[in-house]
Formats: structure tokens, sequence, C-alpha cells
């Protein structure tokens, strides 16, 4: 007890300097971990506990928030991306670590925990961007959940690999077996759910039932319960009280997550300076290689150079199931407290980059840095830029693509602006004029003769990137696409006419409404 009542103490001390200095909890969260050892002793088997316990809650958390529903679009795009990202990186990472003395077994582990990539991590990311639904989104979490169950059956094979072929094939085939039961339950369960009208914290009893009958089953069919606690999360990722359930979890989650932090960092203590050069090699390997092979491949799926880069940048981290492979292999004594300090340490590093690596700044100058494909034998388009009266298009997305449609069909000169290269080359096909670059750019829009323009439309992400453009086409209409009414406010007092997505969207609604309900 007097163990525990000081993880609690270092947590709570942690996470006050943190609000006084107004930096993120995580690193300070594990410096106090660091710290611990120092002034009080922690038994090994107690951090083993809490670590355990700790990513079993996140875990369960993580299951919840991925749905398959929300890929179905790019679904096809997601596996391949995923395999063939999880099979690249894997091999890499293992020609890394042999490269780097690590026997076989040891490198095999390294090269699995880089593989995955952080689903808490990057659905905060997606969520606070309001990108979930957008094509990198999709795309991300298909990925995202492609990666945490192909962790999650090779942790059985590696923990009993020593015990026995045999043995380890009972590990995957039972991990097979609740991952079909957690399948079903997504698919059936919130249909029958729905029948029993009963209140809400019944039903929230319920979930939690569903959640505990898969620890239950994983530690009968003896499969680590954190394997129980991800599926029993992912079964219940479509139930209709999940959303409500997922606010009450947050608080719980946040106080596991602070103890498994505080004794990460108790287990990790100082790394020696061999174990912080390999993990900064790793470190290296996963930001660095990530975006592009991750860029290539969705390309080639049909995706825009856009979506692809912003996928690979939030990829570009390894995971929470990272270190839950590096914890069992440790338990398992098939790891040396070394491997799994450079495990705990890449993940930790490329988790506190993610956030400035996965930043609008950086797609943008790779996406400069991308040049425009041009397919051999293609007839290079001599592009006439229109200089007066020409209807201006800024942004050529999911928005944008009705509009050039509905355009084309008249006999007014279009002009088109895209920073994605793979948009360009498809417009060039068309023979559509167009520049790439950024629609901000002052330098762009006077080439574009944006002030002589008779009309001009912005779907560009960010409504504030318009300020130059509504400053240097002062006087012509121009219709500015907006997320929220503080966003409408700003670009009216530009001289901007704004379009909120969500009035556009409950139009259309009632439009499709009104024609299959007439009268």
């Amino acid at each position: 007890m007097n163990a525990i009542a000081v993880l609690l103490f270092a947590a709570a001390v942690a996470y006050g300097i943190s609000h006084l200095l107004r930096v993120p909890a995580l690193p300070v969260l594990l410096l106090a971990g660091v710290a611990l050892t120092f002034v009080a002793r922690v038994p090994g088997e107690l951090l083993e506990d809490t670590l355990v316990l700790g990513v079993t809650i996140l875990l369960f958390v993580t299951g919840m928030e991925l749905s398959p529903t929300r890929t179905r679009a790019q679904r096809l795009s997601s596996m391949r991306v995923g395999l063939l990202h999880f099979v690249l990186l894997g091999t890499i990472g293992f020609l890394a670590a042999m490269l780097l003395g690590y026997r076989a077994l040891y490198a095999s582990y390294i090269a699995l925990a880089l593989t995955a990539s952080s689903t808490l991590v990057v659905v905060r990311l997606l969520q606070r961007r309001a990108q979930l639904f957008e094509p990198s989104g999709r795309l991300v979490l298909g990925v995202l959940l492609l990666q945490d169950v192909l962790i999650l059956l090779m942790v059985p094979v590696f923990t009993r690999l020593p015990l026995g072929v045999d043995n380890a094939l009972y590990g995957f085939a039972g991990t097979v077996g609740l991952l079909f039961l957690a399948g079903a339950i997504y698919r059936f369960g919130p249909a029958l759910f729905q029948r029993f009208d009963a209140e809400d914290e019944v039903m929230l009893l319920v979930l939690f039932g569903i959640l505990f009958a898969f620890i239950a089953l994983a530690d009968l069919m003896e499969l680590p319960l954190l394997t129980g606690a991800f599926l029993g999360g992912f079964a219940l990722a479509r139930f209709p009280l999940s959303g409500m359930a997922r606010p009450r979890l947050a608080s719980i989650a946040e106080f596991f997550s602070a103890l498994f932090y505080i004794a990460l960092g108790a287990l990790i203590g100082v790394p020696s300076a061999t174990e912080l050069l390999h993990a900064l090699a790793f470190t290296l390997l996963v930001v660095v290689l990530t975006p592009p092979l991750v860029t290539i491949i969705a390309e080639r799926a049909g995706m825009s150079t856009r979506a692809a880069i912003e996928s690979g940048l939030l990829l570009s981290q390894t995971s929470e199931i990272s270190l839950v492979l590096g914890l069992f292999g440790l338990l398992a004594r098939q790891i040396t407290p070394q491997v799994f300090t450079i495990i705990a340490l890449v993940t930790l590093s490329t988790m506190l980059l993610t956030p400035f690596i996965a930043s609008e700044r950086v797609a943008w100058w790779l996406m400069r840095l991308r040049p425009v494909p041009v397919a051999p034998r293609r007839r290079k388009v001599d592009q006439e830029i229109p200089q007066r009266d020409h209807v201006l298009v800024l942004g050529l997305g999911s928005t944008g693509l009705p509009l050039l449609e509905t355009l084309l069909a008249s006999s007014a000169p279009i002009l088109v602006i895209d920073d994605d290269p793979i948009v360009v080359d498809r417009l060039r096909e068309a023979e559509i004029p167009c520049l790439r670059g950024d629609a901000s750019d002052e330098l762009l829009l006077r080439q574009a003769n944006a002030d002589k323009a008779r009309i001009i439309t912005s779907t560009i992400r960010r409504p504030q990137d318009n300020r130059r453009l509504l400053e240097f086409a002062k006087g012509v209409p121009t219709l500015v696409r907006v997320f929220d009414e503080q966003d409408a406010e700003w670009i009216r007092e530009l001289g901007g006419t704004p379009v909120l997505a969500s009035h556009a969207a409950a139009d259309e609604m009632m439009k499709w409404f009104d024609k299959r309900h007439p009268g």
C-alpha cells in the first residue's frame, strides 16, 4: 500500500508541475517516475502489475475508438497501406537492429514494435483538427485498426514460441477466435441492444459486462488480458451508448494513464548512453521512413498527394501496443530490460514528436518537394490563363469537385488553383486550366488575375488562409467555405461571403427529403 501511495503522490506532483509550467503531462510523468527511483524503492513486481493494469484500460479505450464503419470508403486502401507499411518498416527495423548487434529474437521484438502507430495520439489529433471523416482520417483509422490487430495476433505467438510451436499456434488460434467473436458482437450487437428498453445506467452495466466477459475469456484461454480488453472495446465501438460511455471513461483512463507512465518511468530508470543512441536511431528510422513509405503506397492506392502525405505524417510514431509487446517480452524474460527501455524510449519520443511533425506546415513543405507526375508520351498542355471575367476556384477537395462539374457545363472561363500535385495532374489531363500552389500566396493570386475575376470560390481548409485573397481581390464577389459562425463573421468583416458547410449539407438533405416525400 505504501508503494501505491508513493506512485499516486508522484503522479499528483507531476500533474501539478505540468499545469504550473503549462507543458504536456506525459514527459513530466515519465521524469517523475525516473526521479522516483532515487528517492523511494518501489518493487519491480508492483511496477509491472501497474503497467499491465494501466495499459489494459488504455487498450479498452483504444478499441472503442476504432470503428471500421468510419473507414468504409477507404477500406481497401487502408488494408494495402497498412500491410505494406507493416512489412516494409518491420523488415527495415529488423535489419537495422541486426546491424546494431542485437540477437535475432531481440531484433524481432524491436522490429515489430516499430510497425504499430499510436491510436490514442492519432485519434486525439484527428478529433482536435476535425479530420476524422476526411480521406486521410479515414485511411489512418483503417491502418491503425489493422496494425493493432496484427500486433495482438503476434503477441501470443512471440511469448509462447519458446514453449513450442503447438503452444504458439494455440495462442494465435485463441486470439483469432476472440477476434471473430468481437466482430460478431460489433456487427449484430447494436441491433439486439436496441430491442431492450432499459435505463441508460443498466445498459452501461451491460457494456461493462461484455468487457469483463472478454477479459475472462482471454484469461480462460491463457491469452494476455490486454487482448481481451482491446477486443472488448472494439466489440462495443458501434453500440448506441458507447458515445456516452467514452466521456465517463475519460477520467478513469486519465487516472490509469498517469499511473502507467509513472510506473514506466520508474521501470526504465536512467537510460545508458548506448540505449539513448540506439533509441535515437530507431526514432529517426520511424520518423524519416514512415511519411515517404505511406505516401508512395497511398498514392498508388488512388489517394491524392495531400491526403497521402498527411496520412504518413500522422502514422510516424510507435504505439502503446508497442509497449504492450515489449512489456510481455520482458515479463516472459524473452527480452532484456535494456531492449524494453529502447522500445519504450522510441515509443515515447515519437509520440511527443507527432503533434509537431503532423502539422499543416510540414505537410505543405513536403508537398512542395513532391513534383507533379508526368506520364510518358503525354502531350504537354499549353494552358492559357484567363485575363478577366473568369471563375476562379481555389481548392478542389470533395466540396470543389461538384462545383467544377457544374461550371464546366456553362460557358464561363475557369481557372483552378490547388496545391495537390495529383489533382493538378488530373486537371491537366482533362485540359482544364489550373495552377499548382498555395492559394494564400499573393504572387500566385496575381498570376491567376484574381482581382479581375468575375467570381471566386474558395474551399481551402482553413478559412484564415483566405485573408490575402480577400485583401488582394477586394471588390470581387468571393464565396468562402467555413465551418462555424465565428469564421463566418470574420469572413464577412473582410468583405467575403461565407458559406457554412453545415447549412449547405442541411439544405441538400431537405431537397432530397422533399423529392422523396413531396407534399
